[in-house]
C-alpha cells in the first residue's frame, strides 16, 4: 500500500496544464490532433504526464530519432539501449491498420502494375538469386 506522501500530487494541490506550455514545440513537437497534458503541483513541479496514443508516439518518436545517429545499429534495435524504439514497436503492433494506409498501398500496387514494374521476386528468380 502506498503512503500518502508518495502520491504524485494531491488533487486539491494539482492542476492540469497543456503539454505545449511546459515543453516548447521546438523541443518535442506534437502532431496536430495529438493531446497531452501535465499535472503540476502548487510549486509548478510536473507530477503526472497524460498522453493520448498519438501524442505518446510523437514523444517516443522524437526520442527514437535522436538515438539513430548516436547508437550502433545493434544497440539501436536493443530494448535496453533504445526503450523508446521498442515501445513504439509494441504500441504499433497492437494498433489497427489505417484504412487510408491500406487504400494507399492498393493504389501504389495498381500504379506499379499499370506502369509495368517488375516485382523484386521475379528479378531474383530471373537472375537465379532466389
Amino acid at each position: 500500500m502506498r503512503k500518502k506522501s508518495s502520491l504524485p500530487a494531491r488533487f486539491s494541490d494539482a492542476k492540469s496544464i497543456p503539454w505545449e506550455r511546459l515543453v516548447p514545440k521546438s523541443v518535442i513537437p506534437l502532431e496536430r490532433g495529438s493531446r497531452a497534458g501535465v499535472v503540476v503541483d502548487r510549486a509548478g513541479v510536473p507530477r503526472v504526464f497524460v498522453f493520448d496514443t498519438a501524442a505518446l508516439l510523437d514523444v517516443l518518436s522524437t526520442i527514437d530519432e535522436r538515438l539513430v545517429d548516436r547508437l550502433s545499429d545493434e544497440e539501436y534495435h536493443a530494448k535496453s539501449a533504445n526503450p523508446a524504439g521498442w515501445l513504439i514497436d509494441e504500441i504499433e503492433a497492437t494498433l489497427p491498420v489505417s484504412v487510408t494506409y491500406v487504400q494507399s498501398l492498393k493504389e501504389a500496387i495498381a500504379e506499379a502494375r499499370c506502369k509495368g514494374w517488375i516485382p523484386c521476386e521475379e528479378v531474383e528468380r530471373a537472375l537465379n538469386l532466389a
